[in-house]
């Protein structure tokens, strides 16, 4: 059963990818964005609760959040990005609390080690230092919280904070290149940059400290 959900997730990645070069290469694309743009409200609606799904399921969500971009724009684009960021990673949370007996042996596993590291003493400042610094990938976070059963408000806390600055560097990237304005996309170029230097920074900085800790412990 675990094994036949992986590929039915792997599959209907692969075919959504393949339907998205159908659309590009036929125009179809085009009169999409404009249709779902008719449904005002329903469309953002719809489209934002297909982003959560992706969210909560083990699949990458980056090519449907530029689709997203393109059709709302940096701004309400980026937040549905956001705001479906948030819920699909508390429900992700939510199952794995739930049935938690059915993730047993999984994949999941091997990150409960690093999440209980990272979480130490202080709860909300471990969950928010693997949320805003990619430790443990995105998906794998939910989970692992879920099992852990961490507490609900400081885990939605911190992944809103977590996902913003990744997400408002998306945006301002899209932003530019898609308009043209070279000006934007450096600036969303350097948050990037900055971002992934910063995450160097403290995954260094923690991991040396772990395992310090681990060390005057035994």
């Amino acid at each position: 059963m675990k094994y036949s959900v992986k590929w039915f997730g792997f599959l209907l990645l692969i075919g959504l990818v393949i339907y998205i070069i159908h659309l590009l290469r036929t125009g179809d694309a085009e009169r999409i964005i404009a249709l779902i743009r008719q449904y005002h409200i329903l469309g953002f609606v719809a489209v934002l609760l297909f982003q959560t799904l992706l969210n909560v399921l083990p699949l990458p969500g980056e090519i449907t959040a530029v689709m997203l971009l393109e059709i709302y724009g940096p701004y309400w684009g980026g937040l549905c990005l956001w705001t479906s960021g948030i819920i699909g990673a508390t429900l992700g949370y939510w199952v794995t609390r739930s049935f938690s007996s059915y993730f047993a042996g999984t994949r999941v596993e091997p990150y409960l080690v690093k999440m209980k590291d990272w979480l130490g003493t202080n709860e909300v400042k471990g969950l928010l230092f693997v949320r805003f610094v990619p430790f443990i990938p995105y998906h794998a976070v939910n989970y692992a919280a879920g099992l852990l059963k961490v507490k609900l408000l400081g885990y939605v806390l911190t992944t809103a904070l977590g996902v913003l600055p990744h997400t408002v560097a998306m945006s301002v990237m899209y932003a530019g290149f898609r308009k043209g304005s070279l000006f934007w996309a450096v600036i969303g170029c350097i948050i990037f940059i900055l971002l992934a230097g910063l995450s160097w920074y403290l995954k260094k900085r923690t991991s040396r400290k772990l395992h310090d800790n681990r060390v005057t412990a035994e």
